[in-house]
């Protein structure tokens, strides 16, 4: 039984990132908001803030990592060395990374996304991905472009909220391990890397961006190493900093950090990022081990999570190129719903939701994909460079119904994400004008 788990482990790997491009899946939201929208906030660099607020944060992070040994059995304990010291004001920005345990390979400089409305004048200088992020550039993100901020200048939320949601898919969690090969990964006291292919560009951030909290007791008792993710973490140290950010009069920061937390947030709604297997159930699992067909399991299930990603992004683009923002596929993120969420409802709430209807999702993605893509153990989709063509590779076999089907179920899990980003819109205000939240 013991082999189903350990090649689940290395299932992860194949898609380490949920929905693509969270900027642009949040900002058919985004953009509604009339007060979200407005210039107001003033840019600042991460080491004025430091500077600025170097007791408060090391006061932050010293409760944070009381509270996550207290209450978190999986939760590795920072190493001393790597404990913020507000002290030594000549080496703030790496101590704080290091004490965060993220990537030092980025700049965490100052930009924002270029949004698919947004009018720039010829001329203008832009950034591309290879600008933000070490990491290799598939079709999607080449296709982006980013505005170099400059310090005091002014910026409203929403494009600091936006842009900062997709921040950790540029790197900040890869290489953190320390059976990545990376000086980090020595350092910082994370341990190996619980599961996911430690040799691929993104693997090693699965365990911070997938979140299996609501494994059945088989599965946990063979394989514990999947209890080992840590997106609560992520979402903690970057609301508290956010806290002390808003508190202390850097409202810049404090949206920003609020956008690094989201994007883990984001993450769990997506049913790939909290099952490891959705739709298979512990007797299919286990049969696929009499039958020595795990590894053929392993391969679908990654097909269906890739060519999910894919379709989302593919549609939505084209929605937003055109400004058919009345789409209903854009609606189901536009949409006003009275939303309440922060942090201490991740597991009882939202991880619990995207399990349950992940077996919806896997049915949806095999009956409406060409079955190639999603039905062929002997098919990568991942790198095989068809992601601008899905949706016409949907239509040309399933036609209209095809593709109406594939919107329907891609609405529930939008709109979803959509109330989780209401919530946390409204939970990042209410930080913001410095009250406890309810």
């Amino acid at each position: 039984m013991r082999s189903v788990f350990l090649a689940v482990c290395l299932m992860t790997c194949h898609q380490a990132a949920a929905w693509s491009d969270h900027a642009s899946l949040a900002w058919p939201m985004l953009r509604t908001d009339a007060t979200l929208m407005q210039s107001r906030i003033v840019v600042e660099p991460l080491e004025f803030f430091l500077k600025s607020e170097a007791a408060g944060i090391a006061k932050v992070l010293t409760q944070l990592e009381t509270s996550m040994i207290a209450n978190d059995p999986e939760y590795p304990p920072t190493p001393e060395a790597l404990l913020f010291d507000a002290s030594d004001a000549d080496d703030l920005r790496r101590q704080f990374i290091a004490a965060l345990r993220i990537s030092p390979r980025l700049n965490y400089g100052l930009y924002r996304q270029v949004m698919a409305d947004d009018v720039i004048a010829p001329g203008t200088e832009t950034l591309g991905w290879s600008d933000l992020s070490y990491l290799p550039s598939g079709d999607s993100v080449q296709e982006r472009e980013y505005l170099p901020l400059t310090a005091g200048e002014r910026i409203s939320p929403a494009y600091i909220l936006a842009s900062a949601s997709d921040e950790p898919d540029l790197g900040m969690d890869v290489g953190l391990y320390a059976n990545n090969s990376t000086a980090a990964g020595a350092r910082y006291g994370l341990g190996e890397q619980p599961f996911g292919n430690p040799n691929l560009p993104y693997g090693s951030q699965a365990p911070l961006h997938m979140g299996f909290y609501h494994l059945d007791v088989i599965t946990e008792f063979a394989q514990p190493t999947l209890k080992r993710t840590l997106p609560l973490w992520r979402i903690k140290q970057y609301e508290e900093l956010a806290r002390l950010a808003f508190a202390s009069g850097h409202e810049y920061w404090g949206w920003r950090f609020m956008g690094w937390a989201l994007h883990y947030v984001g993450d769990l709604t997506q049913p790939y990022h909290t099952d490891p297997l959705p739709g298979v159930n512990l007797l299919s699992a286990l049969w696929s081990v009499v039958m020595g067909d795990t590894n053929d399991l392993i391969q679908l299930v990654s097909n269906r999570h890739g060519v999910l990603e894919s379709y989302q992004y593919r549609r939505l683009l084209a929605l937003m190129q055109q400004g058919d923002w009345q789409a209903p596929l854009l609606l189901a993120i536009s949409e006003p719903l009275t939303a309440c969420f922060t942090p201490e409802g991740v597991v009882s709430d939202l991880t619990a939701q995207s399990v349950a209807l992940g077996a919806g999702l896997d049915e949806t993605l095999s009956k409406q994909v060409p079955s190639r893509y999603v039905s062929d153990p002997n098919f990568e989709w991942v790198g095989y460079e068809l992601e601008a063509d899905v949706v016409a590779l949907i239509s040309a076999q399933g036609g209209d119904l095809a593709i109406q089907a594939m919107d329907n179920e891609l609405k529930r899990h939008l709109r979803r994400f959509s109330y989780y980003l209401q919530g946390w819109i409204t939970h990042s205000r209410t930080l913001e004008r410095g009250a406890k939240p309810s």
